[in-house]
């Protein structure tokens, strides 16, 4: 212990003796590490780990047999829970928006209506009051009950126990809360907190239209619970027979009708499936950005090992044995890796912490549970101990093979050095490549986002402010919400600066909504017979003009087209190709859902509807007087320098609220601000890889500044003697690091091969990635060269400024 000890004193004062090294060892190593224990802490919590809910592996969520949003009907969800027998408890919840009016102010507040089993699925039990219940959901208005969610509870009512029984107004609707749910308990998706929660039997009166008996109308999430002892597979076998069941029983709502079981917490395998790739796919540029730190580590103590060779060979002159000077040299590696280790440990709770408090730029509840596990931490100091190892047993070869007499005779610079390759060039090669590739990624994510910023969506955001807002929380239906909402656009148009205004029920890239189209000549309205399924808008006039949508034939909406007219719509361009097969649609007809022959008065140019990256999709656009609807989304468009959009924004918001106090405005702002979100996974993966990127670049400059200085320095008395023979510039210089310029070729084209190589593990990250683009090859190429030329221009100008004679009177 005592022997210990002092050579854990040792390496501390030759670490102190180095202060370069050290410094730049423990940071590769806590960069390196944290990155992956950051990767690994977001995919254990949004991909591992189960809901945070009891015996979480019996829950679960139904998804379409195909690739698809797991939404259903709730007539279909209510089969599955009166004849099912393998669950113990089946529910279904709808996120919507709700205007909560207490203490005298009316906010907007995010909520799940949920039917009767749902807290039986979760399975938790109050942390005030009680929790809703079947009979609170046995038909509509059995119950006014309300369960608030602990964030709620404490950010509105501040944590008043006294909060049960209190009466509050949802949506103008008087509401009893009758419990708070406990501390950590999110709803049952990952990424969502929905605030409060209301009976879904109620859900007419809350949204104005109802849906609940309708098995067209997929607008529920369904979640049950198995029972204890139950297998997934004989759950699917008993769904599968269910679904043939309904199938039969209703063949034209229900044909073809499939449920598959799936994990819940991230919408299914809708986004657990790409949420999944994409994670893994980081994983494994964070491993590659692992072992190039420590090759980088391996390579850093292979050199600092050789550089002390004269010491090391006068204390084994002196009686020291090989054992003990690796015991010392392997001391100091774990000292090293302890302090990286701490380091990192630091690096990933500051950094995981961050991510639980952040909040994604949307106005939807998100928020990543991410928390800094206490085995998180554990794994990242355990790693470092084992890096640490590693690159401390990568010189033992060295010292083993070393003969003291040599060493001390030739200084510290054994005979034939620069004729032999080391392990620490093949190191190099390797971190060199290695480093390549995470290079490579970040200029592939550069490209995806480049190409999603620029992707024509079909209307144009800039200048232009969106306000959103549902008339039905302040009370209002039918022609009295179409009369605001008129109101609300009179006024508007009206204010300083406006060139345009107009609304409509969503818009491109936010809540987008779909609906079955059949050809005219359908008769029977099943589902196997529809032509296709659409996103859908219902929108005034003039929103074609406030979007800056392009108008290619027809025309557009007027005032003239009324509930009492024949039906209309506008679609685009790959409507018109999918259903007629042509480039233009106008004069032809389609059917609805409900059999309605609609007639196509105009057409436009396609868009995004649903995400930036998306193929394209068909859309058609009804009027909002045959279409009525109390949700509204407000756009409102200025002239290019006539007022900045945060002020109309505010003027916006301002105009409502002197209409009515009381309707609750879900978000006012720019409108290229609100599209945000839709560009967050680009931009998620632009930052992610391009952060490797940059700790790859840095890892390759120190490495290659490292042996190239570490070359030089060894060299110079053989560099002075070419110069005193008369060796010219050039030669020196080839000399010197010709097999630096040898190893940097070598592994930037591993490195470019292993590029190539990996566009499909990049293509799970970044959409449309390919790194055999020639706009990523050649920054590539150019990178590489640029930071070898920074990294070898100290240690060329050394070996081009060498003095002989001084050289030579020293040795």
């Amino acid at each position: 212990m005592n022997n210990l000890l002092h050579d854990m004193r040792f390496a501390l004062r030759q670490l102190r003796r180095s202060p370069g090294f050290a410094l730049t060892a423990i940071l590769t190593l806590a960069l390196g590490i944290s990155a992956n224990v950051i990767v690994f802490g977001v995919l254990d919590a949004m991909i591992l780990h189960p809901l945070d809910l009891p015996q979480a592996d019996r829950v679960m969520t139904f998804a379409p047999r195909e690739f698809g949003y797991p939404m259903f009907s709730y007539p279909e969800v209510r089969d599955v829970r009166d004849h099912g027998t393998l669950f113990s408890a089946v529910a279904a919840f709808a996120m919507n928006t709700f205007g909560v009016e207490a203490n005298g102010f009316t906010r907007h507040v995010w909520g799940d209506e949920v039917s009767g089993q749902y807290f039986r699925v979760a399975g938790i039990q109050p942390l005030l009051g009680r929790l809703l219940q079947p009979a609170d959901d046995d038909h509509p208005g059995a119950s006014q009950a309300a369960v608030l969610s602990w964030p709620a509870w404490s950010t509105y009512f501040a944590s008043d126990p006294g909060v049960i029984g209190r009466t509050v107004r949802i949506d103008k609707h008087p509401y009893t809360i009758v419990g708070v749910t406990p501390r950590g308990f999110y709803g049952t998706e990952k990424f969502l907190q929905p605030e409060i929660f209301v009976p879904l039997a109620n859900q007419a009166s809350l949204d104005g239209v109802n849906w609940l008996e309708s098995r067209r109308e997929k607008n529920v999430f369904p979640i049950a619970r198995m029972k204890d002892g139950v297998t997934v597979a004989q759950a699917q076998a008993e769904m599968d027979t269910l679904a043939a069941r309904v199938a039969r029983q209703y063949p034209k709502e229900e044909e073809g009708l499939q449920f598959k079981l799936a994990r819940p917490g991230l919408v299914g395998d809708f986004l657990g499936r790409p949420a999944r790739r994409f994670l893994t796919g980081i994983m494994g540029l964070a491993g590659i950005v692992l072992l190039a730190a420590c090759a980088n580590l391996g390579s850093l103590f292979a050199a600092r090992t050789a550089d002390r060779t004269r010491e090391i060979a006068i204390r084994m002159a002196v009686g020291s044995t090989r054992w003990r000077v690796v015991r010392q040299v392997l001391v100091e590696a774990v000292v090293i890796s302890i302090l990286g280790g701490v380091c990192a440990c630091v690096l990933s709770w500051i950094t995981l912490t961050g991510l639980a408090r952040w909040h994604p730029p949307t106005d939807y509840p998100m928020k990543f549970l991410v928390q800094p596990q206490p085995s998180l931490i554990l794994m990242a100091f355990l790693t470092s101990i084992v890096a640490g190892l590693l690159f401390g047993v990568m010189p033992l070869g060295q010292i083993f093979r070393s003969d003291p007499n040599d060493a001390i005779k030739s200084g510290g610079n054994p005979s034939g050095l620069g004729r032999r390759w080391a392990l620490r060039d093949f190191l190099l090669a390797a971190q060199i490549a290695l480093c390549c590739v995470t290079i490579t990624a970040a200029a592939v994510s550069l490209r995806g986002l480049g190409k999603a910023v620029a992707t024509d969506r079909g209307f144009h955001p800039a200048n232009a402010v969106l306000t959103k807002f549902d008339l039905s929380q302040a009370g209002y239906t039918g022609d009295t919400a179409a009369q605001v909402q008129q109101r609300v656009l009179d006024l508007v148009s009206r204010l300083p600066g406006v060139s345009a205004a107009a609304y409509a029920n969503s818009t491109p890239l936010g809540d987008s909504s779909i609906i079955s189209v059949f050809a005219t000549q359908t008769t029977d309205l099943k589902p196997t017979n529809k032509a296709f399924d659409t996103y859908f808008y219902n929108v005034s006039p003039g929103y074609f003009t406030a979007a800056e949508t392009p108008l290619l034939s027809g025309r557009g909406f007027s005032l003239a087209d009324t509930a009492k007219t024949p039906l209309v719509a506008i679609v685009n361009r790959q409507f018109a190709r999918s259903l007629f097969h042509v480039d233009s649609a106008v004069g032809r007809a389609f059917k609805n859902s409900s059999g309605q022959v609609v007639q196509i008065v105009g057409m436009v140019a396609d868009g995004k509807y649903f995400l930036v990256n998306e193929d394209p999709q068909e859309a058609v656009f009804f009027p909002i007087a045959q279409q009525p609807s109390t949700v509204t989304a407000l756009i409102v468009r200025t002239r290019p320098g006539a007022r900045s959009t945060s002020s109309l924004a505010a003027a916006v918001s301002k105009t409502v609220l002197d209409l009515d106090p009381a309707i609750p405005i879900r978000v006012s702002s720019d409108w290229m601000g609100q599209l945000a979100f839709n560009l967050f996974p680009s931009q998620v993966a632009t930052i992610s890889l391009g952060l490797f990127g940059a700790f790859g670049l840095l890892l390759s400059i120190t490495g290659i500044f490292g042996l190239a200085s570490y070359t030089v320095t060894k060299r110079l008395r053989e560099l002075s003697i070419r110069v005193a023979l008369g060796a010219q510039a050039r030669q020196v210089l080839f000399a010197a690091l010709g097999r630096m310029l040898i190893l940097l070729a070598t592994g930037s084209a591993a490195g470019l091969l292993l590029g190539l190589a990996t566009t499909r593990l990049l293509a799970s990250v970044v959409f449309q990635a390919s790194a055999q683009d020639p706009l990523v090859l050649f920054p590539v190429a150019c990178t590489m060269l640029l930071s070898a030329t920074l990294a070898v221009a100290t240690p060329v100008r050394r070996a081009l400024r060498v003095d002989p004679a001084r050289l030579l009177r020293e040795s």
